[in-house]
C-alpha cells in the first residue's frame, strides 16, 4: 500500500514536470544547454583525467601496493575513493564485495564512511585553490570520525587480496576510456534531469540555496558561487552530494544486500552540522 502511494506521488511530480516543459519550452531549452555546456566545460575536464589514471594506476599495481601496506582492502577503496570521487566509488565496493573480498559488513561501513567528490572537480570550481582544500578537508577529516565511530558496530574479518589482471597499457586505456564516458554519460543526464527542474523552481519562485544544494551538485555549486554565498554554503552542498550523486548510488547498489541507507546516513551525519552552523550564523 505504502509503495503504491509512494508511486502515486512520484507519477504527480512527473507529470507536473512534463507540462512545465511545455509551459517553459524556451527556458526549458536554455537549461539543457547550460547543463550540456557545464558537462563539457567542468565535469569532463575535471573527471576524465582522473578515471583513467586511477586504472592505468589499478592496472600498473597500485592496489599491490597498498595491500602490501596494510593487509585490507579498506585502504584501496578508501584512496579510490579519494582519488576518483562519486559514484566511482560506489561501484568500486560493489565489485569488491561481488568478488567476496571485503564483506556486507565492511561494505556497509564504506559506504558510510568513504563518499568524495572528485578533488579535481572541487578545485577547479572552487573560487581558489585554499577554499577548495578546505572543502576537500573536510570531508577527508568527517569520513575518517564516522569510520572511527561506526568500526565497533560493524565485525571485522580478514580482506583477501584482490586481484587485478594487467592489460598492455593500450588494452588498458581503452577499456578505461569505454568505461569513463558511460559514467560520464550517466551524470550528463542526470545533471540535465535535475538542472531541469531546478529552472522550473526558479520559474515558480520557489528558489534557495539548500533546495539547489539538495538536488544537484554542480548546479549548486555554481549557483554558490555566482551568488558571492559563504564557504559553509559551498561546504554543505560538497558534503551532503546531493539526490542526483544519491539516485545514482540508490542505482548502483540494486540487486546487491549493500544497502544504500547507510550512504544516507554517513551524508547527513556530515553534512547537517554545516547546516546547523548555516542557520546559526
Amino acid at each position: 500500500m505504502m509503495k503504491k502511494f509512494k508511486n502515486y506521488i512520484i507519477l504527480f511530480f512527473l507529470l507536473l514536470i512534463f507540462v512545465l516543459t511545455f509551459k517553459y519550452s524556451t527556458s526549458v531549452k536554455a537549461s539543457v544547454i547550460s547543463s550540456i555546456e557545464l558537462w563539457v566545460k567542468s565535469l569532463i575536464p575535471s573527471m576524465l583525467p582522473l578515471y583513467l589514471i586511477i586504472d592505468l594506476l589499478i592496472n600498473y599495481g597500485l592496489t599491490d601496493i597498498v595491500y602490501s601496506l596494510f593487509k585490507n582492502n579498506t585502504a584501496i577503496l578508501f584512496i579510490i575513493s579519494m582519488l576518483s570521487g562519486t559514484p566511482s566509488n560506489a561501484k568500486y565496493i560493489k565489485e569488491f564485495y561481488e568478488e567476496k573480498v571485503i564483506d556486507k559488513d565492511e561494505g556497509s561501513l564504506l559506504l558510510l564512511s568513504c563518499y568524495s567528490p572528485s578533488p579535481l572537480f572541487i578545485l577547479t570550481i572552487a573560487p581558489s585553490f585554499s577554499y577548495g582544500m578546505i572543502v576537500l578537508s573536510y570531508i577527508y577529516i568527517s569520513n575518517l570520525f564516522i569510520y572511527l565511530l561506526f568500526r565497533p558496530k560493524f565485525k571485522s574479518s580478514f580482506s583477501p587480496k584482490k586481484t587485478f589482471k594487467s592489460a598492455p597499457f593500450i588494452d588498458c586505456l581503452t577499456l578505461s576510456i569505454m568505461k569513463s564516458f558511460n559514467t560520464l554519460v550517466l551524470i550528463l543526464g542526470v545533471v540535465v534531469f535535475f538542472g531541469l527542474i531546478n529552472t522550473l523552481l526558479d520559474l515558480l519562485n520557489v528558489d534557495s540555496l539548500f533546495i539547489s544544494s539538495v538536488l544537484e551538485l554542480t548546479n549548486a555549486l555554481f549557483k554558490i558561487n555566482s551568488s558571492g554565498s559563504p564557504l559553509l554554503w559551498f561546504m554543505f552542498a560538497s558534503t551532503f552530494a546531493g539526490l542526483s550523486i544519491h539516485t545514482q548510488i540508490k542505482s548502483i547498489l540494486e540487486n546487491t544486500p549493500l544497502s544504500y541507507k547507510y550512504f544516507l546516513l554517513g551524508r547527513l551525519i556530515a553534512a547537517v552540522p554545516l547546516l546547523l552552523l548555516i542557520v546559526l550564523f
